[in-house]
């Protein structure tokens, strides 16, 4: 009865992909905001697959008013063809080809997404951040009420509470062992990058004391994470904005008094205490894995620099074996050791322009902009640096995607209103055919 449920909301789907692929969009939102390891049930598909294949073929099929190329997209694209060409020199099996579709479609989702109405795509980003703050309230409420992890067995239909999921939400600090929030997510990295991305969202998408109530519950459930790329990649943003924004002496000194209450808050929880403290000590367990993982890597890429190890190894698609094998945790060497160095050379250049766009947002005139930019950068120097999951996992792929799409929102919202004040950056004759965006960020 499930396997005919699944298909018979498959079906509906394509109807409703055809009609109205909006909805597509937002299915996509929702499914990665709250059930982001889901599966249809009855049919072992995950949630977010035929979300995110759906949208890239309703850009294609639903072609309205031809927007241009931002340079981030073209940049983009640039490094899905050279990751294509690393696949003709080292793809051997089905498999090969399957992950590089599959990761094809997450990364392209961006230019996809794009081709949507400014309305549209304010809306897809808002049904991300409360499907992603109801994520991060399911977990808050784990780690409060929950030390068994029961609760997540309320989404077996969708193929959660099936294995033990211990090894990911508790942690061993010395003698003590913490729960982690994990949520939906089940990993707290991967929580904590969603999270992040959430609330990058909010800052530009929600307003007043909605945007309040939702950045609270989702600065929480970052710190209890206790993921030090999460919680490190927001300080560093926070930061850069504090140094680079032109906000006023008051708001400024506002921002630095509501740091204080959250250090001191985290500071008189042992947990968060521990965790963030023993990132400095000489026995750190993760530091030294990653220590030993890149003094192998140079090792493990002889004789494959030029196009990489392959799409379809072990380490990439089986949970234990990523798990358990050390390899390097760093987004861009796993792009070198999986594509090459070509296709690492790519993916820094996206990265190069994504943190210039991030900081005209941060020299803007608008907070919520400002901090967009900030965590996109912190993002980028610390989170990027510390995992590799953005480049493994297609969920996270296409989370990361999402913040990317609202990247080219804020930039191409920044050079709107500079053509509004007569300085276009077109050159003489050009006009500014950017769509509108102004009405739709906060």
């Amino acid at each position: 009865m499930l396997a005919l449920g699944g298909l018979a909301a498959a079906a509906i789907g394509v109807y409703v992909g055809i009609r109205h692929p909006q909805w597509l969009a937002y299915g996509l939102a929702a499914a990665l905001g709250f059930l982001p390891f889901g599966y249809f049930p009855g049919i072992h598909v995950p949630l977010y697959l035929p979300f995110a294949a759906g949208v890239v073929l309703a850009a294609v099929v639903h072609r309205g008013t031809p927007v241009p190329f931002h340079p981030l997209e073209k940049a983009l694209i640039v490094f899905v063809g050279v990751s294509g060409l690393s696949l003709i020199f080292t793809g051997r099996t089905i498999t090969d080809l399957a992950e590089f579709i599959k990761w094809s479609i997450a990364t392209l989702t961006v230019v996809a997404l794009l081709r949507f109405p400014p309305d549209v795509l304010a809306r897809f980003g808002r049904v991300y951040v409360y499907f992603a703050t109801a994520n991060a309230a399911f977990g808050l409420l784990v780690v409060v009420a929950d030390p068994g992890h029961r609760f997540i067995k309320a989404f077996s239909a969708f193929g959660y509470g099936l294995v033990d999921t211990g090894r990911f939400v508790y942690t061993d600090e010395g003698a003590t062992s913490f729960m982690r929030l994990g949520g939906l997510w089940v990993d707290p990295n991967m929580a904590g990058l969603g999270l992040m991305i959430a609330l990058a969202l909010a800052c530009v998408l929600v307003k007043g004391w909605l945007r309040i109530g939702i950045t609270v519950i989702l600065a929480a459930a970052i710190v209890l994470t206790l993921s030090r790329a999460a919680i490190f990649s927001v300080l560093v943003g926070v930061f850069l904005v504090l140094a680079f924004h032109g906000m006023r002496a008051r708001n400024r000194g506002m921002v630095v008094g509501a740091i204080g209450l959250v250090a001191v808050a985290a500071m008189l929880t042992p947990s968060v205490r521990t965790r963030i403290f023993s990132s400095f000590s000489s026995d750190d367990v993760g530091s030294s894995a990653r220590g030993d993982a890149l003094r192998a890597f140079p090792g493990q890429m002889s004789g494959h620099w030029l196009f990489g190890l392959g799409w379809g190894r072990p380490e990439f698609k089986n949970g234990q074996t990523a798990f358990t094998l050390n390899f390097v945790a760093n987004v861009p060497l796993i792009t070198i050791y999986r594509a090459g160095i070509i296709v690492g050379i790519a993916f820094l250049a996206v990265l190069l322009v994504g943190c210039i766009m991030s900081g005209r947002a941060i020299r803007s005139e608008s907070w919520g902009k400002a901090m967009f930019g900030g965590i996109f950068i912190g993002m980028c120097f610390v989170a990027l640096q510390l995992d590799h999951m953005v480049a493994t996992i297609q969920q996270v792929t296409l989370m990361f995607s999402i913040l990317l799409v609202f990247l080219v929102v804020v930039d191409r919202d920044r050079i709107r209103l500079k053509s509004r004040s007569g300085h276009t950056g077109a050159p003489p004759g050009e006009s500014v055919t950017e769509p509108s965006y102004s009405l739709q960020l906060r």
